[in-house]
């Protein structure tokens, strides 16, 4: 992963999208959406910069391969940390 994608900051929906993959364990993009009430662009990027980041993983869906699972990361250990890391680079921009 280079430097530049480790210390940019995350979209601002992406606490609540990785709070909620936290609790509620895999989701569907389309799941996400409809649970998080956001937009689809907004959850999109989201999801495609917490997969940058390798804070995300997607996994298939077996009964139906049209879509992914997405779930935290194994090598996540505390999903509050790196949001509080996320938090503390926020205020200093």
């Amino acid at each position: 992963m280079s430097e530049f994608i480790k210390h940019t900051k995350l979209p601002d929906a992406a606490i609540p999208l990785l709070r909620y993959l936290e609790a509620n364990g895999k989701k569907t993009q389309r799941e996400l959406i409809n649970n998080l009430n956001l937009p689809t662009r907004t959850v999109r990027y989201s999801i495609r910069r917490l997969l940058e980041r390798g804070l995300i993983k997607k996994v298939p869906n077996l009964k139906d391969m049209r879509s992914v699972f997405y779930l935290i990361d194994s090598s996540v250990l505390d999903v509050e940390q790196v949001i509080s890391e996320e938090l503390r680079i926020t205020a200093r921009a």
